[in-house]
């Protein structure tokens, strides 16, 4: 560590040498001739860590401001120029508002690494600016705090019960500072004076404060101590409670994490990690089950070193105010405020992520936060509340409980949602009521958190045009720039202008216009005729996840969950179904399972192909119990070990016999059964025997598989079964001959014939 401090150090020299008259190896001032700090000034200033007050002189004994005080302590933190001047830049703005006029030429770039990396508070800075304080000479004591937290230790300041010292006017330091100052005292950082004195509210001089940093820095590169800066790394990491450690070969230890909200996952540490302790390194004997752990990992996946945080303290509140890098909450009549970093994991309804997930709109209801014995918010789980979600309107129908949208993103993903009776409408800033009129138009959706597809309120934009297609070509250097999109819809094809200030993203990201791809799927915003925004993504792309329902319907709508927990919901059309593979077989949508592993391919917003993978039953055995009630249904299975256990089934849940789906509601007591269970939630169920009976069936054709001989249907209760045909006799209503191949969606039929189980076997079709 002492090396990448030196390395830092190093180009810090080359930026300030224009401040010092003598090379950087042979730095001496006239003023410290005999002087019992020589060694250490002359050593920080080789160092490029102090200055003088002139090219000769150091004036070891003048009194140090707070100002100059704040910016020495700012050199001890190990920061490298090349993150100084990224972070000045970042703070600049602000540093204007917070720092005196006269001050901020000087001092604004090391006082932007006191603010990022904790040496003190916005709110601390603007009340020294305020006070004219940052001009005044500094306590021992006050800089005694400042100090240990550009040591990057005041979790550790905090954390101590006890904190005894021995100098003869230990009473008189500042209850709250004792922590700090006995902390420095016992690293040898700060000692007494020939009468054992600390003097707590005496300032000061220039050398007194280079021995202490000098002090400082040693032992930080001792312990190996500097300051991390999350908004200033970029490698990735992994991060929970340690529930297991465990002895590997060739020196490896092997980590296993919890995370309330990204499960368990298991970490290889090599020999050469560095673990860190209270900020401090430290060995692979501090790895404790039940303290939290940050896994940092290097490029190729390999874990670096691990930071400790103790045990977690969980905080339930409402927050008061949630943005990207903080929230305030209100915790038992308190209110608590906790920074947000990218060593935060945080969970928005179902998708876990990092503070990209925040929407600082989104008006959530309740927060559950983790922080570690370091004061850093682990984990944060955000419930209720909206989020953004925008795009062209393209269908509106009204149903029972207000109307079912579907809006193409420019990204070309097509969702359906639903807009409650009540719930807020805007035409153009003004309450109004949305109509099929309104198709074609730009929608700004807020979508519940809790509630999949539910929207809040919409904000519906006539005025402005937009239009969307696929790009059949395009011209660029010329004087007047064209584009030629193809409407999905109807195949006709239309050429804008384009202004020559438009913006142009391919994916998200600007591009200039020759780098714009042909065919690919694009929204153009018109103004005066002419294209001022081309927004473009791939015409085709692929969503992987496990089939988390399907309810069949027009249209029928797939919902996946993917890797983040999030559900993306894509509509099936049953007279137009893409390609389906299932184990690498041509299949059908018949033979779908909630489950499935899935790959979703969309192209110009349409599902064209479906690859499935099914799950491995996990639980088998015999349903003792079947109770149907308003949430659906529980089952109680004597499983094969011959334990019991219950299970709540959700509506949506796959129930197959034979590769074929049955209903839900069909499960009876004797039904053998193999079932996938993930946690607490049964993902699919099917039935290895069951018992029969005798019964008929009426509903509406979903699919008719002729190759299987099977009729996939949906029954007049909306339950979705498929029956076994392939022994049954078809005719119509008016006693004429019917063929399984001439049935299509949409018709509706009456079966006849048993269950075997929960599956039902026709013996006649009757076409009503």
């Amino acid at each position: 560590m002492k090396a990448k401090r030196l390395a830092a150090l190093a180009l810090t020299v080359l930026m300030m040498l224009s401040l010092l008259t003598l090379p950087a190896a042979a730095v001496s001032f006239t003023d410290m001739t005999d002087h019992w700090a020589k060694e250490d000034v002359e050593y920080l200033a080789t160092q490029g860590i102090v200055k003088g007050t002139s090219s000769t002189t150091f004036s070891p004994d003048r009194k140090m401001t707070a100002c100059e005080a704040l910016l020495f302590c700012s050199r001890a933190t190990g920061v490298s120029a090349t993150d100084k001047a990224k972070i000045a830049e970042d703070w600049a703005e602000e540093l204007k508002t917070l720092l005196p006029e006269e001050m901020y030429s000087w001092a604004a770039e090391e006082m932007a690494v006191c603010l990022e990396t904790g040496i003190l508070s916005r709110t601390e800075l603007k009340a020294m600016a305020d006070s004219g304080s940052l001009a005044k000479a500094i306590t021992r004591e006050t800089l005694s705090m400042y100090l240990v937290r550009a040591m990057q230790l005041e979790p550790l300041a905090r954390g101590l019960s006890s904190y005894s010292m021995n100098f003869e006017d230990a009473s008189s330091i500042s209850q709250a500072l004792q922590p700090y100052v006995y902390l420095l005292n016992m690293y040898g950082i700060v000692q007494g004076n020939q009468s054992n004195q600390f003097m707590p509210q005496g300032s000061l001089t220039r050398a007194e404060m280079a021995t202490m940093l000098r002090r400082a820095i040693d032992f930080m590169d001792d312990r190996g101590i500097y300051a991390e800066l999350p908004a200033y790394t970029t490698y990735d990491w992994v991060g929970g409670t340690i529930a297991a450690v465990s002895a590997g070969t060739n020196g490896v230890t092997l980590l296993t994490l919890e995370s309330n909200l990204s499960g368990t996952r298991s970490v290889s540490l090599p020999a050469t990690v560095a673990v860190y302790e209270n900020n401090m390194l430290s060995t692979t004997s501090a790895l404790k089950v039940g303290q939290y752990a940050r896994v940092n990992l290097n490029s190729s996946g390999t874990a670096e070193s691990v930071r400790l945080g103790g045990v977690l303290t969980t905080y339930n509140g409402t927050p008061t105010s949630v943005t990207a890098d903080n929230i305030t909450l209100s915790v038992e009549g308190s209110v608590k405020s906790l920074d947000i970093d990218r060593f935060t994991e945080v969970q928005v309804g179902k998708t876990v992520g990092g503070p990209e997930l925040i929407d600082p709109q989104s008006g959530y209801t309740s927060a559950v936060c983790q922080v570690d014995s370091q004061g850093h918010l682990s984990t944060l789980q955000l419930s209720g509340g909206t989020r953004a979600a925008g795009g062209i309107l393209t269908a509106v129908e009204s149903t029972s409980g207000g109307q079912s949208l579907q809006v193409c993103a420019f990204n070309g993903e097509t969702q359906r949602y639903t807009l409650p009776t009540g719930a807020g409408v805007t035409i153009n800033g003004v309450a109004g009521t949305l109509t099929s009129s309104n198709v074609g138009d730009y929608v700004s959706l807020r979508v519940s958190n809790e509630s999949t597809g539910q929207l809040a309120s919409i904000a519906v934009d006539t005025v402005t045009q937009y239009v969307q297609g696929s790009v059949k070509s395009f011209t660029y250097s010329r004087t007047v720039n064209e584009i030629t999109l193809s409407d999905l819809a109807t195949g006709k094809s239309t050429t804008y202008d384009i202004d020559p200030n438009a913006v142009i993203r391919y994916n998200g990201q600007n591009i200039v216009l020759e780098k714009l791809e042909k065919n690919a799927f694009v929204t153009l915003q018109i103004s005066s005729g002419k294209a001022v925004l081309v927004d473009s993504y791939p015409s085709s792309t692929t969503t992987e996840g496990v089939i988390d329902s399907i309810t069949y319907g027009t249209p029928t709508i797939l919902a996946v969950r993917t890797a983040g927990d999030s559900v993306v919901t894509f509509e099936l059309d049953l007279t137009a179904l893409p390609t389906i593979y299932r184990n690498g077989k041509a299949s059908s949508i018949d033979q779908l399972r909630s489950g499935d592993q899935v790959v979703v391919t969309v192209r110009y917003n349409t599902v064209t192909t479906l690859e499935t993978t099914p799950q491995s039953a996990n639980v088998t055995g015999t349903i003792t119990r079947v109770v149907q009630d308003t949430s659906g249904i529980t089952i109680d299975v004597t499983l094969t070990d011959g334990t019991s256990a219950s299970y709540s089934v959700a509506d949506g849940v796959s129930v197959t016999q034979d590769g074929t789906a049955v209903s839900l509601y069909n499960l009876k007591p004797n039904d053998q059964v193999a079932m996938v269970v993930s946690g607490e939630s049964v993902v699919s169920i099917e039935v290895t025997q069951g018992t029969s009976t005798g019964s008929q069936l009426t509903g509406t054709v979903l699919v008719a598989n002729n190759n299987d001989k099977t009729l996939m249907l949906q029954l007049e209760n909306g339950t979705v079964l498929t029956a076994d045909v392939s022994g049954a006799q078809f005719i119509g209503a008016d006693g004429s001959s019917v063929y399984l191949s001439k049935l299509v969606a949409g018709d509706r039929v009456q079966l006849f014939g048993s269950y075997s189980g929960a599956k039902f076997v026709a013996t006649l079709v009757l076409k009503l």
